[in-house]
């Protein structure tokens, strides 16, 4: 065993240095793997974080797949389904506005947003046929006035009248590509991924629909893409969207003419199933 003298008189051992190195290598380690759980939480399924039941029926409602329609003139629209901030500098915010208006059921969109692109203020939710395309000085476009509610993704902020509603996703980490789930019968707005559900804090009051999917941003060239998933609805006995449902009645009783066997006919009943 080797003992090293120190200035003081005192002597440590060479084992008891390596113990301590030893220990702070362990408490480094341990910090390094607390980081990437939380790197890699998002990706992570846990039976609480699942999305919706819902989103495992949607389906294409041809009326409300319109794309973007209303854009700022700080905005252009590449295609249907993308936008790009033309605005040069960050001291107003520019947004873009979906063209069909969600009054009932329950609809599921991606986004594709990347995380370069998003600097201080990148808004994306639902506002009202009122809500500005344009505010100036900059703020949380979709989520800063009455008319809009939405997330902050680069504050990780639930917003409405600009004041926070709760904090999402709890551990902060938007990926470029993430889904955002509109649910007009339960008046409710809520986020997630592929992966995790981060839930849906929102409330919008039901005498506020139709509401429409919009983006905001401060970002020069900021370019943003949405798609729509599909919607379902919450009535019993649903065919379709926009397609009225269709009954066949099979008579089982006994023929009105002899000789004749079963009879049957259709009833289209008069209900349109739709989501707009």
């Amino acid at each position: 065993m080797m003992y090293f003298s120190v200035e003081d008189g005192t002597s440590i051992t060479e084992d008891s240095g390596s113990s301590q190195m030893f220990v702070v290598g362990g408490i480094l380690l341990l910090i390094c793997l607390a980081f990437l759980m939380v790197l890699c939480a998002d990706e992570v399924q846990h039976t609480a974080d699942l999305p919706p039941a819902w989103t495992n029926i949607v389906q294409i409602d041809n009326a409300i797949n319109t794309g973007f329609k209303g854009v700022s003139d700080g905005m252009r629209i590449v295609d249907p389904n993308c936008v790009q901030r033309t605005r040069t500098g960050d001291y107003e915010a520019d947004g873009a506005r979906w063209g069909a208006p969600l009054k009932k059921g329950k609809h599921l969109f991606e986004i594709h947003w990347p995380r370069t692109t998003r600097r201080l203020l990148a808004t994306v939710g639902v506002g009202t046929k009122d809500a500005p395309l344009f505010v100036k000085p900059k703020d949380s476009l979709v989520g800063c006035n009455k008319y809009t509610w939405g997330l902050d993704i680069a504050r990780y902020r639930c917003l409405h009248r600009d004041e926070m509603i709760a904090v999402m996703p709890r551990n902060k980490l938007v990926p470029d590509t993430f889904l955002m789930y509109v649910d007009c019968d339960s008046g409710t707005l809520g986020f997630g991924t592929e992966y995790a559900y981060w839930g849906a804090p929102i409330h919008i009051p039901k005498s506020e629909f139709p509401v429409f999917p919009m983006v905001g941003t401060t970002q020069h060239m900021a370019q943003i893409t949405m798609k729509y998933k599909g919607s379902a609805v919450d009535t019993v006995g649903d065919t379709g969207y926009n397609q009225p449902a269709q009954v066949v009645v099979t008579n089982t009783g006994p023929p009105a003419n002899q000789g004749q066997g079963q009879q049957s006919e259709t009833y289209v009943a008069p209900m349109i199933v739709s989501g707009v």
